[in-house]
Protein backbone atom coordinates (compact mmCIF):
# COMPACT_ATOMS: atom_id res chain seq x y z
CA UNK A 1 0.00 0.00 0.00
CA UNK A 2 0.78 3.44 -0.60
CA UNK A 3 0.78 6.70 2.22
CA UNK A 4 -3.00 6.85 1.30
CA UNK A 5 -4.25 3.60 2.08
CA UNK A 6 -1.67 3.16 4.55
CA UNK A 7 -3.45 6.04 6.40
CA UNK A 8 -7.05 5.41 5.69
CA UNK A 9 -6.69 1.43 7.02
CA UNK A 10 -5.22 2.94 10.23
CA UNK A 11 -7.59 5.21 10.38
CA UNK A 12 -10.27 3.02 9.66
CA UNK A 13 -8.83 0.72 12.34
CA UNK A 14 -9.48 3.34 14.82
CA UNK A 15 -13.02 3.60 13.73
CA UNK A 16 -13.40 -0.01 13.98
CA UNK A 17 -12.44 -0.24 17.55
CA UNK A 18 -15.39 2.50 18.34
CA UNK A 19 -17.35 0.77 16.69
CA UNK A 20 -16.89 -2.09 18.83
CA UNK A 21 -17.19 -0.53 21.74
CA UNK A 22 -15.30 -2.68 23.98
CA UNK A 23 -11.87 -0.67 24.04
CA UNK A 24 -12.73 2.60 24.70
CA UNK A 25 -9.51 3.35 26.24
CA UNK A 26 -7.85 2.70 23.09
CA UNK A 27 -9.93 4.67 21.58
CA UNK A 28 -9.47 7.42 23.70
CA UNK A 29 -5.95 7.46 23.12
CA UNK A 30 -5.94 7.25 19.49
CA UNK A 31 -8.20 9.44 18.16
CA UNK A 32 -7.17 12.74 19.09
CA UNK A 33 -4.19 11.97 17.44
CA UNK A 34 -5.99 9.94 14.24
CA UNK A 35 -4.18 13.07 11.52
CA UNK A 36 -0.78 13.46 13.25
CA UNK A 37 -0.35 9.98 13.91
CA UNK A 38 -0.92 8.81 10.64
CA UNK A 39 2.64 9.57 9.18
CA UNK A 40 3.91 6.81 11.80
CA UNK A 41 1.93 4.70 8.70
CA UNK A 42 3.71 5.77 6.38
CA UNK A 43 6.77 6.53 7.28
CA UNK A 44 8.56 3.35 7.40
CA UNK A 45 8.10 3.16 3.60
CA UNK A 46 10.31 6.26 3.62
CA UNK A 47 14.26 5.96 2.89
CA UNK A 48 15.94 7.61 6.13
CA UNK A 49 13.28 4.84 7.53
CA UNK A 50 15.68 1.68 6.20
CA UNK A 51 18.51 2.78 8.25
CA UNK A 52 16.50 1.91 11.34
CA UNK A 53 13.90 -1.03 11.90
CA UNK A 54 12.23 -0.54 8.51
CA UNK A 55 14.70 -1.75 6.22
CA UNK A 56 13.28 -3.60 3.08
CA UNK A 57 13.81 -7.00 4.27
CA UNK A 58 10.85 -6.29 7.36
CA UNK A 59 7.99 -5.81 4.70
CA UNK A 60 8.22 -8.89 3.38
CA UNK A 61 8.04 -12.66 4.05
CA UNK A 62 8.38 -14.15 -0.14
CA UNK A 63 7.31 -17.49 0.17
CA UNK A 64 8.09 -19.26 -2.68
CA UNK A 65 8.21 -23.41 -3.20
CA UNK A 66 10.69 -25.34 -1.02
CA UNK A 67 13.15 -28.39 -1.98
CA UNK A 68 15.20 -28.87 1.25
CA UNK A 69 15.09 -30.72 4.09
CA UNK A 70 12.02 -31.49 6.53
CA UNK A 71 9.49 -30.10 4.05
CA UNK A 72 6.45 -31.53 6.05
CA UNK A 73 7.30 -28.42 8.40
CA UNK A 74 6.64 -26.10 5.54
CA UNK A 75 3.25 -27.56 4.68
CA UNK A 76 -0.13 -26.04 5.51
CA UNK A 77 -3.07 -27.63 3.96
CA UNK A 78 -6.12 -25.38 3.20
CA UNK A 79 -8.60 -26.63 6.01
CA UNK A 80 -5.57 -25.95 8.25
CA UNK A 81 -4.96 -22.24 6.77
CA UNK A 82 -8.73 -21.71 7.19
CA UNK A 83 -8.93 -22.73 10.56
CA UNK A 84 -5.85 -21.03 11.79
CA UNK A 85 -6.96 -17.51 10.23
CA UNK A 86 -10.16 -17.59 11.02
CA UNK A 87 -13.25 -17.65 8.70
CA UNK A 88 -14.17 -14.30 9.61
CA UNK A 89 -11.38 -13.07 7.86
CA UNK A 90 -12.21 -12.37 3.97
CA UNK A 91 -9.32 -13.54 3.01
CA UNK A 92 -10.31 -16.54 4.41
CA UNK A 93 -13.58 -16.43 2.71
CA UNK A 94 -11.72 -15.45 -1.09
CA UNK A 95 -9.60 -19.09 -0.26
CA UNK A 96 -12.83 -21.09 0.40
CA UNK A 97 -14.56 -20.31 -2.48
CA UNK A 98 -11.51 -20.76 -4.59
CA UNK A 99 -10.94 -23.44 -6.81
CA UNK A 100 -8.05 -22.36 -8.78
CA UNK A 101 -5.50 -23.98 -6.17
CA UNK A 102 -5.55 -27.66 -6.45
CA UNK A 103 -5.14 -30.40 -3.68
CA UNK A 104 -1.87 -30.88 -5.11
CA UNK A 105 -0.54 -27.03 -4.55
CA UNK A 106 -2.03 -26.95 -1.04
CA UNK A 107 0.03 -30.23 -0.17
CA UNK A 108 3.28 -28.70 -1.52
CA UNK A 109 5.87 -27.15 0.41
CA UNK A 110 6.25 -23.52 0.51
CA UNK A 111 8.74 -21.41 2.86
CA UNK A 112 9.48 -17.37 2.95
CA UNK A 113 12.77 -16.60 1.81
CA UNK A 114 14.50 -14.88 4.44
CA UNK A 115 18.07 -13.94 3.31
CA UNK A 116 19.14 -12.15 6.04
CA UNK A 117 19.09 -13.88 9.94
CA UNK A 118 15.85 -12.25 11.74
CA UNK A 119 14.81 -9.92 8.95
CA UNK A 120 11.25 -10.45 7.95
CA UNK A 121 7.68 -8.97 8.13
CA UNK A 122 5.91 -11.01 11.20
CA UNK A 123 9.97 -10.73 13.29
CA UNK A 124 9.17 -6.76 12.83
CA UNK A 125 5.82 -6.95 14.05
CA UNK A 126 6.45 -8.87 16.95
CA UNK A 127 9.35 -6.60 17.73
CA UNK A 128 7.46 -3.52 17.50
CA UNK A 129 4.28 -4.74 19.16
CA UNK A 130 6.69 -5.97 22.12
CA UNK A 131 8.44 -2.78 22.37
CA UNK A 132 4.91 -0.58 22.57
CA UNK A 133 4.11 -3.08 25.36
CA UNK A 134 7.05 -1.20 27.53
CA UNK A 135 6.12 2.12 26.18
CA UNK A 136 2.64 2.16 27.45
CA UNK A 137 3.78 0.77 30.77
CA UNK A 138 6.06 3.75 31.06
CA UNK A 139 3.18 6.17 29.86
CA UNK A 140 2.89 9.35 31.24
CA UNK A 141 -0.11 10.19 33.83
CA UNK A 142 -2.82 10.31 31.16
CA UNK A 143 -2.28 7.14 29.49
CA UNK A 144 -1.40 5.54 33.30
CA UNK A 145 -5.28 6.68 33.72
CA UNK A 146 -6.32 4.82 30.66
CA UNK A 147 -4.66 1.50 31.32
CA UNK A 148 -6.85 -0.82 33.87
CA UNK A 149 -4.28 -1.82 36.64
CA UNK A 150 -1.70 -0.04 38.89
CA UNK A 151 1.82 0.43 37.29
CA UNK A 152 3.69 1.20 40.63
CA UNK A 153 6.94 1.75 38.86
CA UNK A 154 5.69 4.59 37.63
CA UNK A 155 6.72 6.54 40.74
CA UNK A 156 9.94 6.86 40.17
CA UNK A 157 10.32 8.13 36.92
CA UNK A 158 11.20 11.55 35.76
CA UNK A 159 8.19 13.05 34.47
CA UNK A 160 10.15 13.78 31.13
CA UNK A 161 11.68 9.66 30.33
CA UNK A 162 7.39 9.19 30.57
CA UNK A 163 5.94 8.32 27.20
CA UNK A 164 4.00 10.67 25.59
CA UNK A 165 0.19 9.87 24.34
CA UNK A 166 1.63 11.16 20.27
CA UNK A 167 4.56 9.14 20.60
CA UNK A 168 2.11 5.98 21.67
CA UNK A 169 -0.04 6.85 18.93
CA UNK A 170 2.47 7.84 16.47
CA UNK A 171 3.88 3.89 17.13
CA UNK A 172 0.52 1.94 16.79
CA UNK A 173 0.19 3.61 13.50
CA UNK A 174 3.63 2.10 13.00
CA UNK A 175 2.79 -1.04 13.76
CA UNK A 176 -0.53 -0.85 11.31
CA UNK A 177 2.12 -0.35 8.92
CA UNK A 178 3.63 -3.58 8.91
CA UNK A 179 0.02 -5.22 9.80
CA UNK A 180 -1.39 -4.21 6.40
CA UNK A 181 1.67 -4.97 4.54
CA UNK A 182 1.29 -8.85 5.98
CA UNK A 183 -2.15 -8.29 4.61
CA UNK A 184 -0.80 -7.19 0.62
CA UNK A 185 -0.59 -10.22 -1.71
CA UNK A 186 2.66 -9.20 -3.28
CA UNK A 187 4.21 -8.42 -0.17
CA UNK A 188 4.15 -12.43 0.27
CA UNK A 189 4.98 -14.09 -3.12
CA UNK A 190 8.64 -14.79 -3.75
CA UNK A 191 8.26 -14.48 -7.67
CA UNK A 192 9.54 -11.75 -9.59
CA UNK A 193 6.57 -10.82 -10.65
CA UNK A 194 5.82 -9.20 -7.30
CA UNK A 195 8.68 -7.54 -6.98
CA UNK A 196 7.40 -3.36 -6.69
CA UNK A 197 8.28 -1.80 -10.28
CA UNK A 198 7.20 -4.96 -12.04
CA UNK A 199 3.88 -4.02 -12.65
CA UNK A 200 1.22 -5.84 -10.81
CA UNK A 201 2.65 -4.73 -6.82
CA UNK A 202 2.39 -1.17 -7.94
CA UNK A 203 -0.54 -0.93 -10.39
CA UNK A 204 -2.92 -2.59 -7.67
CA UNK A 205 -1.38 -0.26 -4.59
CA UNK A 206 -1.90 2.66 -7.10
CA UNK A 207 -5.82 1.26 -7.82
CA UNK A 208 -6.33 1.15 -4.02
CA UNK A 209 -5.24 4.54 -3.87
CA UNK A 210 -6.99 6.11 -6.27
CA UNK A 211 -10.13 5.04 -4.61
CA UNK A 212 -9.15 5.47 -1.20
CA UNK A 213 -8.69 9.33 -2.32
CA UNK A 214 -7.39 12.80 -1.76
CA UNK A 215 -8.53 13.11 1.52
CA UNK A 216 -6.59 10.93 2.89
CA UNK A 217 -3.59 12.77 0.90
CA UNK A 218 -0.73 13.64 3.34
CA UNK A 219 -1.32 17.17 2.95
CA UNK A 220 -5.14 16.93 3.72
CA UNK A 221 -4.43 14.76 6.51
CA UNK A 222 -1.72 16.97 8.24
CA UNK A 223 -2.46 20.56 9.07
CA UNK A 224 0.51 21.87 11.17
CA UNK A 225 -1.08 25.19 11.59
CA UNK A 226 -4.55 24.93 13.04
CA UNK A 227 -5.32 25.45 16.25
CA UNK A 228 -8.24 23.77 17.16
CA UNK A 229 -10.13 24.18 20.42
CA UNK A 230 -10.67 20.90 22.32
CA UNK A 231 -14.51 20.52 21.00
CA UNK A 232 -13.07 21.42 17.87
CA UNK A 233 -10.13 18.92 17.98
CA UNK A 234 -12.99 16.17 19.15
CA UNK A 235 -15.38 17.07 16.24
CA UNK A 236 -12.49 17.42 13.56
CA UNK A 237 -11.23 13.86 14.76
CA UNK A 238 -14.56 12.21 14.71
CA UNK A 239 -14.96 13.68 10.91
CA UNK A 240 -12.07 12.01 10.02
CA UNK A 241 -12.97 8.80 10.99
CA UNK A 242 -16.47 8.87 9.22
CA UNK A 243 -14.26 9.64 6.05
CA UNK A 244 -12.76 6.46 6.67
CA UNK A 245 -16.11 4.80 7.07
CA UNK A 246 -17.60 6.57 3.93
CA UNK A 247 -14.21 5.28 1.78
CA UNK A 248 -14.78 1.51 2.42
CA UNK A 249 -18.77 2.02 0.70
CA UNK A 250 -16.52 2.33 -2.14
CA UNK A 251 -14.88 -0.90 -1.59
CA UNK A 252 -18.42 -3.12 -0.56
CA UNK A 253 -16.68 -3.58 2.84
CA UNK A 254 -18.88 -4.38 5.33
CA UNK A 255 -17.02 -4.50 9.23
CA UNK A 256 -19.20 -6.50 11.60
CA UNK A 257 -17.99 -4.23 14.20
CA UNK A 258 -16.32 -7.11 16.35
CA UNK A 259 -12.89 -7.02 16.92
CA UNK A 260 -11.70 -11.20 17.78
CA UNK A 261 -8.76 -11.44 19.32
CA UNK A 262 -5.17 -14.00 18.49
CA UNK A 263 -6.01 -17.35 18.46
CA UNK A 264 -5.02 -19.36 21.61
CA UNK A 265 -1.30 -20.03 22.00
CA UNK A 266 -1.15 -17.31 19.15
CA UNK A 267 1.20 -14.52 19.62
CA UNK A 268 1.74 -11.47 16.77
CA UNK A 269 4.48 -13.22 14.95
CA UNK A 270 2.34 -16.68 14.46
CA UNK A 271 -0.23 -15.09 13.42
CA UNK A 272 1.28 -12.94 10.56
CA UNK A 273 3.35 -16.28 9.79
CA UNK A 274 -0.38 -17.75 8.97
CA UNK A 275 -1.54 -14.01 7.10
CA UNK A 276 1.69 -13.90 5.17
CA UNK A 277 0.90 -17.66 4.13
CA UNK A 278 -2.73 -16.86 3.17
CA UNK A 279 -1.53 -13.73 1.31
CA UNK A 280 0.70 -15.80 -0.93
CA UNK A 281 -2.25 -18.10 -1.73
CA UNK A 282 -4.19 -15.24 -2.80
CA UNK A 283 -0.87 -13.93 -5.05
CA UNK A 284 -1.39 -17.51 -6.34
CA UNK A 285 -4.57 -17.03 -7.17
CA UNK A 286 -4.12 -14.15 -8.92
CA UNK A 287 -1.29 -14.70 -11.19
CA UNK A 288 -1.68 -18.67 -11.15
CA UNK A 289 1.28 -20.62 -11.11
CA UNK A 290 0.86 -22.69 -14.02
CA UNK A 291 0.83 -19.29 -16.37
CA UNK A 292 3.10 -17.94 -14.26
CA UNK A 293 5.41 -20.29 -12.91
CA UNK A 294 7.11 -19.23 -9.42
CA UNK A 295 11.17 -19.21 -10.75
CA UNK A 296 10.77 -17.87 -13.98
CA UNK A 297 11.17 -14.00 -14.70
CA UNK A 298 7.27 -13.35 -16.18
CA UNK A 299 5.59 -10.40 -15.17
CA UNK A 300 2.03 -10.50 -14.83
CA UNK A 301 0.87 -6.80 -15.86
CA UNK A 302 -2.44 -5.57 -13.67
CA UNK A 303 -4.58 -5.47 -16.74
CA UNK A 304 -3.64 -8.58 -17.87
CA UNK A 305 -4.29 -10.33 -14.09
CA UNK A 306 -7.73 -8.35 -14.10
CA UNK A 307 -9.05 -8.09 -17.75
CA UNK A 308 -12.15 -9.39 -18.94
CA UNK A 309 -13.71 -12.00 -16.39
CA UNK A 310 -11.28 -11.39 -13.59
CA UNK A 311 -12.79 -8.09 -12.81
CA UNK A 312 -14.52 -9.80 -10.67
CA UNK A 313 -11.72 -11.06 -9.25
CA UNK A 314 -9.72 -7.72 -8.77
CA UNK A 315 -13.48 -6.74 -6.46
CA UNK A 316 -12.63 -9.64 -4.56
CA UNK A 317 -9.23 -9.11 -4.09
CA UNK A 318 -10.17 -5.17 -3.19
CA UNK A 319 -12.60 -6.23 -0.43
CA UNK A 320 -10.23 -9.22 1.19
CA UNK A 321 -7.21 -7.18 0.94
CA UNK A 322 -8.38 -4.44 2.02
CA UNK A 323 -11.02 -5.39 4.60
CA UNK A 324 -8.46 -7.82 6.39
CA UNK A 325 -6.03 -5.01 6.37
CA UNK A 326 -8.03 -2.76 9.04
CA UNK A 327 -9.30 -5.72 10.42
CA UNK A 328 -6.08 -7.23 11.59
CA UNK A 329 -4.45 -3.93 12.30
CA UNK A 330 -7.35 -3.43 15.02
CA UNK A 331 -6.76 -7.08 16.27
CA UNK A 332 -2.99 -6.68 16.52
CA UNK A 333 -3.73 -3.41 18.63
CA UNK A 334 -6.26 -4.65 20.80
CA UNK A 335 -4.01 -7.53 21.57
CA UNK A 336 -0.89 -5.27 22.25
CA UNK A 337 -3.34 -2.86 24.54
CA UNK A 338 -5.13 -5.83 26.58
CA UNK A 339 -1.42 -7.40 27.30
CA UNK A 340 -0.30 -4.49 29.34
CA UNK A 341 -4.71 -3.35 30.59
CA UNK A 342 -4.72 -6.14 33.62
CA UNK A 343 -2.19 -6.16 36.87
CA UNK A 344 0.05 -8.65 37.58
CA UNK A 345 -0.75 -10.81 40.89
Amino acid sequence: MNQRTHSWIAIRAIALLEDEKEERNLVRLLKPHARKATVGAWIPDQIDAKRGGSSTENHVLKIEPYAGDHRGRFITRKKELLRRIGTFRKTAQLLQNDSSLDADWWAAPYKGDVRKRGQHLPNRAMALSTMMKDLLLMGNPRIDQLIPGRVRFAQYMDPKTRTEEEAVAMYFFMLSHFVADASMPCHCDGRYLAGYARGLHKELEAHWSRKVGTGFEKANLLQPDTVLTDAQARADASRVLERARDVGAKFNLDFKNSVPGLRPKHDVWLELVDLCRASFAVASIIAPPAQYPYHSKRKAPFKTVFSGANGQLLKEVNKAVLHDAVLNTAIVWKHVWNKVAAEES
